[in-house]
Formats: C-alpha cells, sequence, structure tokens
C-alpha cells in the first residue's frame, strides 16, 4: 500500500498535467514551457515575469504579425 506522501505527489502531478492539457485545448499559454523553451534556444534573452508573457501573448494573438518565434 501507498504512503501519503507518494499519493500526494502522484495526485499533485495527476493535477498538472490536466491543467496544462486543458490550457492546450483552450489555446492559452504555458508559461512554463516557455521558460524551457528559452533557456534551451535563446539562452541570452533574460526570462520574461509571467505578466511580461502574458502580456506578449495577449498582443501576438490578437494583433497582426507572426505568433512563432521559431
Amino acid at each position: 500500500m501507498r504512503d501519503r506522501r507518494t499519493v500526494g505527489v502522484t495526485l499533485m502531478a495527476w493535477h498538472r498535467l490536466v491543467l496544462t492539457t486543458l490550457k492546450r485545448i483552450a489555446g492559452m499559454p504555458d508559461y512554463e514551457a516557455y521558460l524551457d523553451h528559452v533557456r534551451r534556444r535563446h539562452p541570452e534573452r533574460p526570462l520574461p515575469s509571467r505578466r511580461e508573457f502574458y502580456d506578449e501573448f495577449v498582443r501576438a494573438r490578437y494583433s497582426d504579425g507572426p505568433t512563432r518565434c521559431c
């Protein structure tokens, strides 16, 4: 039988996966995935705050122009 800590960690991982999936379905940005992308592909760039990331997402989503960097 699993101890409570293992069940809690598993439940938290499941919860995070469900939220990420729902965000992708709804077209919402994933801040953590973006940070991973910037760290790997653009290490020279400063990491944006959550607010800066969201503002840029809204600007790119609702204005004309490219929506992807790579």
